[in-house]
């Protein structure tokens, strides 16, 4: 054992016989240590999956990016909540489709930030907060549950959440459960739908609107003649009115929407058909 390793095990071990037992220990620190006692082999397996991603956040031009090293240049330096607080605008452009892998873990770093950092930190002394804007476009690519925490309590912090997305089955595939992804769902207020072509979508969007009062007028003709010549010529005619309850929009409607059109449910039940203008020069 070499002397760095001696130093560890004598730390470890004043920290067994002397702060926990006065009730001085902590769950990081425990944490630290269990780490460390942990079978190498066993952690080395554990942590295998997440080495090459770890390497490839640590290298090359992500190292400057992501790991910045204190110099002359502190200013640079930020965080999400330094942005917040000086209500900077922080635009991030993951390049997931040339790299699914290293776009989603940085999404989710930020995401997982905001939550922790911000978030939790505004909604306990948030006092005089002003809202902060949160979007997140191609939600499936980076959603997780700090971003399910934000949106469900991130209320209470004035942070406003609009993710976007093509279908309810692209949240479920990312968050491995449907429950899942209808949770995030369930936490939107307000709801925007363009053209929708997944059949499973237009079923939850049209499900999750009101039932309305749906009249139908029933009309029956009849005619008929006996079979002698002395039988006269018989007609008939008949309405009934029929109530029923039927969603406000059917499922097949939001896959039959021209482009730029839309519909909104809002916040209160409100309905909206509507279509987004096309700004010309």
């Amino acid at each position: 054992m070499n002397a760095k390793n001696n130093e560890i095990a004598g730390y470890m071990a004043f920290y067994d016989r002397v702060l926990a037992p006065k009730g001085l220990n902590t769950p990081e620190v425990d944490g630290l240590i269990s780490m460390q006692t942990h079978n190498k082999d066993h952690f080395g397996k554990m942590v295998s999956s997440l080495i090459p991603l770890l390497g490839t956040l640590t290298s090359g031009p992500l190292k400057d990016l992501l790991s910045p090293t204190p110099g002359p240049d502190d200013g640079v330096i930020t965080d999400t909540g330094r942005i917040v607080k000086n209500r900077q605008v922080l635009y991030v452009g993951l390049d997931s489709l040339s790299d699914a892998q290293v776009g989603t873990a940085i999404g989710a770093l930020i995401l997982s930030d905001l939550a922790a950092a911000v978030a939790g930190d505004r909604y306990n002394y948030g006092a005089g907060n002003v809202p902060v804007n949160l979007f997140v476009d191609e939600a499936a690519e980076v959603i997780n549950q700090p971003l399910i925490q934000i949106m469900n309590k991130g209320g209470g912090a004035l942070m406003r959440v609009a993710i976007a997305t093509q279908t309810v089955a692209d949240l479920e595939a990312r968050l491995g459960s449907k429950a899942r992804a209808e949770q995030v769902m369930a936490n939107a207020n307000t709801t925007v739908a363009l053209r929708v072509n997944d059949g499973a979508t237009q079923k939850y969007l049209s499900e999750a609107l009101p039932k309305v009062r749906v009249r139908q007028i029933q009309k029956n003709y009849s005619q008929g003649v006996g079979p002698t010549l002395q039988e006269t010529y018989g007609g008939g005619y008949a309405e009934s009115l029929k109530d029923d309850s039927e969603y406000a929009i059917a499922a097949s409607h939001f896959g039959s929407l021209p482009p730029l059109h839309y519909f909104a449910k809002l916040p209160g039940g409100r309905l909206v058909k509507g279509r987004v203008p096309i700004l010309t020069l």
